[in-house]
């Protein structure tokens, strides 16, 4: 298992970089998922680490050794492209012994290790099919067992979740922790399905614009996201834009940040050196509070944020309920709670909501620049 560390990685097409100055390391045999919208560079990204691009600008690592100029094949990398890419005139077991067929493995070890990977993802019996008679996520195991069978270094999947349900995306994303496993093998998942990325992987990095603009494991970045465009991306959030009222100490010394908003004065918990230096009083900063964050009373804590607000609507979805509701100053605000929680609530009721300083994420500057 090899770590894998990318160093200001750009690639332009003419006027445009497609991959800005993008940096990111992601641990030996760590599954890391990039997240970001279309045209977030993502799978610019993906073929400047496989090797099928060249790039204009910065470096690649795979451990020590120095990779961006390296010919794909001499790489160590298995690729799922999108759609997977399958050779319709070759069967299964010629799709997936492609890659010893190219780097001329004898054919007694080619047909051992074609054995085995068909085992391990379960194909065996498909061996003869071809790929117009497979089911996507029979075409989708082809597939990973093709990017696997030379043993590569690293593993990517581009956009392999696109053609499947949530039920499909889940099956897909079990299969690929399972081969990671059995491989030992660092893997790098490109995506837009933000939940199932935060679920299945073990590190997640938001792209946007050729950057990667944060990256950790998934709850550090959910729930202390750098800006307003990762706290939106990864999921609903409440933004207040606010001014710096007071710094000081929680009860267990991490540092607090009392915030002037419309819902009030509200402390937010900074997590370890966020911000090196105090903000002076009047600052302007952003507010991100994710929906099931906030939590209805009577019994609140002593040191959690407390306002009035009142349900306008709610929409039963199964497991939970989302409310919507407005706070001081007409303030529009979202929540989330367990349906067997908020079977009380009403339409129009009165009450407090509360949320713990931890939850309440300090992001910099005004909200329409953050």
């Amino acid at each position: 298992m090899i770590r894998l560390t990318v160093d200001g990685l750009v690639k332009r097409f003419g006027q445009v970089a497609a991959v800005d100055g993008a940096s990111l390391e992601v641990a030996p045999g760590e599954l890391c998922a990039v997240v970001g919208p279309p045209g977030a560079g993502k799978s610019t990204l993906s073929r400047l680490l496989a090797g099928l691009e060249t790039p204009d600008d910065g470096e690649v690592f795979f451990d020590d050794r120095m990779v961006q100029s390296t010919p794909p094949r001499e790489r160590g990398v298995g690729v799922v492209f999108p759609d997977f890419a399958l050779w319709p005139t070759m069967t299964v077991a010629e799709n997936v012994a492609y890659p010893l067929a190219i780097r001329r493995v004898k054919a007694p070890e080619r047909r051992r290790r074609l054995a085995e990977t068909l085992s391990m993802l379960r194909i065996d019996s498909l061996a003869g099919k071809r790929p117009e008679q497979l089911s996507p996520a029979q075409a989708f195991r082809v597939a990973l067992a093709r990017a696997v069978v030379a043993g590569p270094d690293l593993l990517i999947l581009d956009e392999p979740l696109d053609p499947f349900d949530s039920r499909g995306k889940a099956e897909v994303l079990a299969e690929i922790r399972t081969v990671r496993e059995e491989v030992g093998i660092t893997a790098i998942l490109l995506t837009r399905s933000v939940a199932e990325a935060l679920a299945a992987c073990d590190r997640v990095a938001v792209m946007d614009l050729g950057r990667i603009l944060q990256a950790g494991p998934p709850d550090d970045v959910y729930n202390g996201p750098v800006d307003a465009f990762v706290a939106r991306f990864l999921g609903p959030t409440n933004l207040l834009q606010g001014q710096i009222d007071g710094n000081g100490a929680g009860p267990d010394g991490r540092r607090e940040l009392v915030v002037r908003t419309p819902l009030g004065r509200l402390v937010a918990t900074m997590p370890g050196p966020a911000l090196a230096v105090p903000l002076p009083p009047g600052t302007p900063v952003t507010l991100s509070i994710r929906p099931e964050t906030l939590a209805f009373g009577p019994t609140i804590p002593a040191d959690w944020n407390r306002f009035p607000a009142t349900i306008e609507r709610m929409s039963f979805q199964g497991e939970t309920r989302l409310i919507e509701l407005r706070g001081p100053g007409d303030w529009p605000i979202t929540a989330k709670a367990l349906q067997s929680r908020s079977r009380a609530l009403r339409e129009g009721q009165s009450l407090t909501l509360s949320v713990a300083p931890e939850f309440v994420t300090l992001l910099p500057g005004r909200l329409g620049n953050a």
